[in-house]
């Protein structure tokens, strides 16, 4: 067995804050009421993937949750809907905590009832326009 030992008369750089959340508190109503905790517990960051399952899910971070019509235009602003993942990244910064996102689309874990989004693009040029712009958006306030 490895003996670990530690000398305390040294001082080192401060350790950085590994503990986060993969999921913020997403509420049903869109509410930040239990977004308190992860600023009291020093949650630094948060994953945004597979954003709030039963609370708001078909509304937050996924590609499909913000461009919802793949025939539209993708260079069109009004084809986007950013409302929610808005909401939520805001509510996240005034709880101090960073958000990490993850872009692409969460699995259909009941495909087994119906399926919506498990088929690859149709087009994989206007899905990297799409992504380009929903990047754009939280990077250069784009639409």
């Amino acid at each position: 067995m490895a003996t670990v030992r530690l000398d305390l008369s040294k001082s080192e750089k401060a350790i950085k804050p590994m503990h986060a959340g993969g999921q913020p508190p997403v509420t049903s109503n869109a509410s930040d009421i239990f977004f308190h905790y992860l600023t009291e517990a020093g949650i630094p960051y948060s994953r945004l993937h597979d954003v709030g399952g039963a609370f708001g899910g078909g509304k937050y971070v996924d590609i499909p949750n913000i461009f919802r019509d793949l025939n539209a235009d993708e260079n069109d602003p009004a084809s986007y809907d950013f409302a929610f993942t808005d909401l939520l990244i805001n509510q996240l910064v005034k709880a101090k905590v960073e958000p990490y996102y993850r872009l692409g689309v969460t699995i259909e874990n009941a495909a087994h009832v119906k399926s919506y989004w498990i088929a690859p693009p149709t087009d994989y040029a206007k899905w990297a326009r799409i992504a380009e712009h929903i990047i754009r958006h939280y990077t250069e306030g784009w639409a």
